[in-house]
């Protein structure tokens, strides 16, 4: 298991580039007990970042449309949605330690043969690993909306996130984001409706809340919160 979520990268002399990431990576001292989940389960169920594309042929057991989710939290809802989707394949990438952790005892309290995760920058596995249209839909299930003005440079959804996941999706992909942040769902509708590769999924805009999608913790926090939950849909044409 690789112990860095991100590739250094350098300019053409030998100076460190600082990047601007949609994440903070903090890390604390494991327990035995979390250390043995890592152990135990990180060969079956996890994939080491690498600069090459990956064969979900050789990656699951099975051939099935391959589901992607970004930034799945702690693998409650993303091992639930594999539970009762079993007709599908699903890759999780986090950046979170802690969550990573924890999805891998999900995934062996469900008994789950159809997932497998990836402990890295999103954005770096799908330039690096995923081949182009290879992923039958992508799920991003409550961003960090990064709502201070000054950090919102740090949201994971631009147009340029936008146009790279267009590349990785079949023909008729789908894209599905939820969020509690209106302005971040704004922006992300006012970004997909500009590219006309992508259909929206809901008529004028209209959000509802998707049944797919079991209540995860950010949105019960949401909710508590008093806040709205924004469900976008997207196709590729």
């Amino acid at each position: 298991m690789n112990n860095n979520v991100i590739t250094s990268k350098y300019n053409s002399n030998g100076i460190f580039l600082r990047g601007i990431h949609s994440f903070i990576s903090r890390r604390r001292k494991l327990s035995n007990n979390k250390y043995d989940v890592i152990h135990n389960n990180w060969s079956k169920f996890g994939i080491n970042f690498k600069l090459s594309h990956l064969n979900f042929n050789q990656v699951f057991s099975s051939n099935l449309p391959i589901v992607l989710e970004i930034g799945f939290g702690i693998g409650d809802s993303f091992s639930k949605i594999a539970l009762n989707n079993l007709s599908n394949n699903f890759l999780g990438i986090e950046v979170y330690l802690p969550g990573i952790i924890s999805c891998l005892q999900y995934i062996n309290l469900y008994r789950l043969s159809n997932v497998r995760i990836i402990y890295y920058d999103a954005v770096e596995v799908l330039k690096n690993m995923i081949s182009d249209k290879s992923l039958s839909s992508i799920q991003i299930f409550f961003p960090d909306p990064w709502s201070k003005k000054r950090h919102q440079k740090r949201r994971i959804f631009t147009k340029d996130f936008a146009k790279l996941i267009l590349k990785k999706l079949i023909s008729n992909g789908t894209l599905y984001v939820s969020t509690d942040c209106r302005l971040y769902a704004e922006e992300i509708i006012t970004i997909m409706n500009n590219m006309k590769e992508y259909t929206n999924l809901f008529y004028n805009n209209s959000i509802f809340r998707s049944t797919y999608r079991p209540i995860t913790k950010f949105e019960k926090r949401g909710i508590r919160l008093g806040n709205t939950i924004f469900d976008l849909g997207f196709k590729l044409a």
